[in-house]
C-alpha cells in the first residue's frame, strides 16, 4: 500500500515537472452557493494546483440506487503560479460559524490570469502544512 502511494505521487511529480513540497485534500467552490467538488491541493514552489476528485460522497451515494456518475475522462488542473495571485482572504467570523460552516475554512485566492482579475475559493484545513506554507507565500487579509 505504501510503496503505491509513493508511486503515485512519483508519477504526479513527473507529469507536473515539479518537486512537490505540501499536499492535501480540499474542497473547490465555483461560487458562494457551490456545495464544491472534492480533490487534491498541491504547492510547489511556483504554483498552487487543484486536481479534481471526481465521484460522489458518501452522503448523496446513501439516497441513490444506481452506481455513481464518475466521468471517465480526467477534469483538468487549476494551476495558479503563485506569482499570479495577489492575496489570500479569509471570510469575516460570524457568532454561528462553528455550527453551520463547512468543515474547512473557506479561502479565496485572488489572482490575475490573462489580464484579468479572478479568485479560486477553497475549503482548506487549516491544520495542514500547506495552508502555513501557503500564508508564508501569499499575502493575506480578511475580507468584508
Amino acid at each position: 500500500m505504501q510503496s503505491d502511494v509513493e508511486a503515485f505521487w512519483s508519477d504526479f511529480e513527473k507529469e507536473i515537472g515539479e518537486k512537490i513540497l505540501s499536499r492535501t485534500m480540499c474542497q473547490h467552490f465555483n461560487s458562494k452557493k457551490s456545495q464544491g467538488e472534492w480533490g487534491l491541493l498541491v504547492l510547489t514552489a511556483s504554483t498552487v494546483r487543484f486536481r479534481p476528485t471526481p465521484g460522489e460522497n458518501w452522503f448523496q451515494s446513501l439516497f441513490k440506487m444506481s452506481a455513481p456518475k464518475v466521468t471517465k475522462e480526467p477534469l483538468e488542473d487549476i494551476v495558479l503560479p503563485l506569482g499570479a495571485i495577489s492575496s489570500l482572504e479569509f471570510p469575516k467570523k460570524h457568532f454561528l460559524d462553528f455550527l453551520f460552516s463547512p468543515p474547512f475554512t473557506i479561502i479565496t485566492l485572488r489572482y490575475t490570469a490573462c489580464d484579468e482579475a479572478r479568485e479560486l475559493r477553497l475549503g482548506i484545513d487549516i491544520k495542514a502544512e500547506l495552508y502555513n506554507m501557503l500564508l508564508a507565500a501569499v499575502p493575506h487579509t480578511t475580507s468584508a
